[in-house]
């Protein structure tokens, strides 16, 4: 996958001489100089990925109406509350017994979109879907993510594939924990700069750096290649 370097403004996340890359369509960080020094940062202490090119989709209405619509994209059928279940590489997250948030790249959220838009016309129910323009999402992942967590605050004791509510410097979010040691960050309003400095405050000693989403890509492509 080829990467080109670009100037940016000074972001916590993209300080100069980080090198940007290219994911369905969408500029993300791709490295800061050195993919297999970030590697290496996941795999001793813990990393904090920007995952840019994550959208999401919320959807929401009573809870059996729920389970039929979300069943109609999910092969296992529809997340239990406080359950995430991924689909080729792609989140759906149930909330709340009311509510999901389906996670992923904007080509596969565009096709669940689709799948459950017709679930929902189909049947006439009163089942929502609204794609949070607004949201964003963080990655981080290592044997010291779980200690970051704690110290930021943030639900760290969960099983694989629980999801918890949480809020980090006034922030709203959603945990997911994908495996033993990555965590998914979901702000279905966006983070600001303060959220950034909360987690650099609680990672600092800890070995908290900056990694892109080439080295994460390669981990979890290794993690799969295991399963």
């Amino acid at each position: 996958m080829a990467t080109t370097p670009v100037e940016t403004a000074y972001d916590p996340l993209r300080p100069p001489g980080a090198v940007m890359a290219q994911r369905d369509g969408l500029a993300v960080v791709g490295h800061y100089g050195s993919v297999s020094a970030e590697i290496a940062v996941c795999t001793k202490a813990a990393g904090l990925v920007d995952r840019s090119s994550v959208r999401q989709l919320a959807i929401s209405g009573p809870e059996g109406l729920l389970d039929h619509v979300l069943a109609a994209a999910a092969p296992d059928g529809a997340p239990a509350p406080g359950r995430a279940g991924c689909i080729a590489g792609t989140w759906c997250c149930r909330v709340t017994a009311r509510r999901a948030i389906v996670a992923g790249g904007p080509s596969a959220v565009t096709r669940w979109r689709q799948v459950t838009s017709r679930a929902i016309s189909t049947a006439g129910l009163a089942v929502g879907s609204e794609l949070l323009v607004e949201s964003a999402a963080l990655s981080l992942v290592g044997p010291r993510a779980t200690r970051v967590m704690r110290s930021a605050g943030l639900p760290a004791d969960m099983s694989v594939g629980e999801v918890a509510g949480a809020s980090l410097a006034g922030s709203p979010l959603s945990v997911v924990r994908e495996d033993g040691d990555h965590y998914l960050l979901l702000f279905e309003q966006g983070h600001p700069s303060a959220v950034w400095q909360a987690l650099w405050d609680a990672g600092h000693e800890h070995g908290l750096a900056p990694v892109g989403n080439e080295a994460l890509e390669l981990l979890q492509a290794a993690h799969r290649s295991i399963d």
